[in-house]
C-alpha cells in the first residue's frame, strides 16, 4: 500500500492519469495529488520563510542554495513572489519622498547574475521603516 508523500496517510484514491498515461493519486485527508515515482520536492512555508529571512540577512543566493539545498532558480522565484506580496502591501504604506530618508541596506547579486546571463536586469534595495524590512525591485 502506498502512503501520501505529503502527509503520510494511507487514504489514497486514483485521480486520473497524466498526459503520458501514468496513474495519478489523491490523498483524502490532505487533498494532495501526485503520481508514483514523482521525485519532485514540495517545500513548506517554513522553508520558504527561512530562505527569505536568510536573503534579507545578507546571505547570498548561491550560499543559500548550498546551505539549504534549494536551487538558485527556485530561490529567485521565491524572492520575486515575496516582492510581489510586498508591493501589494506597500500600496497602503506611505513611502518617504526624499531619498535621504531611506536607508539602503543591501543590493544583492541578482543584478550581476542577470547581467551575466544576458537576461533583463533586475536589482533591488531593502528599505526599513519602523524596523520592518521591505525589498523593492524594479
Amino acid at each position: 500500500m502506498e502512503y501520501c508523500k505529503w502527509c503520510g496517510n494511507k487514504s489514497l484514491v486514483k485521480n486520473g492519469r497524466t498526459s503520458k498515461g501514468v496513474q495519478r493519486y489523491k490523498c483524502k485527508s490532505c487533498k494532495g495529488t501526485y503520481r508514483i515515482g514523482d521525485k519532485r520536492i514540495k517545500y513548506g512555508l517554513e522553508k520558504r520563510i527561512k530562505v527569505i529571512k536568510m536573503y534579507l540577512e545578507g546571505i547570498g543566493i548561491r550560499s543559500i542554495e548550498r546551505l539549504e539545498e534549494v536551487s538558485s532558480t527556485l530561490i529567485i522565484y521565491w524572492i520575486r513572489h515575496f516582492v510581489e506580496l510586498i508591493r501589494k502591501e506597500l500600496r497602503n504604506v506611505n513611502i518617504p519622498e526624499k531619498l535621504e530618508d531611506i536607508e539602503i541596506l543591501e543590493i544583492d547579486e541578482l543584478f550581476t547574475y542577470y547581467k551575466k546571463r544576458k537576461i533583463e536586469p533586475m536589482s533591488g534595495v531593502l528599505l526599513t521603516e519602523t524596523g520592518i524590512k521591505f525589498l523593492i525591485s524594479k
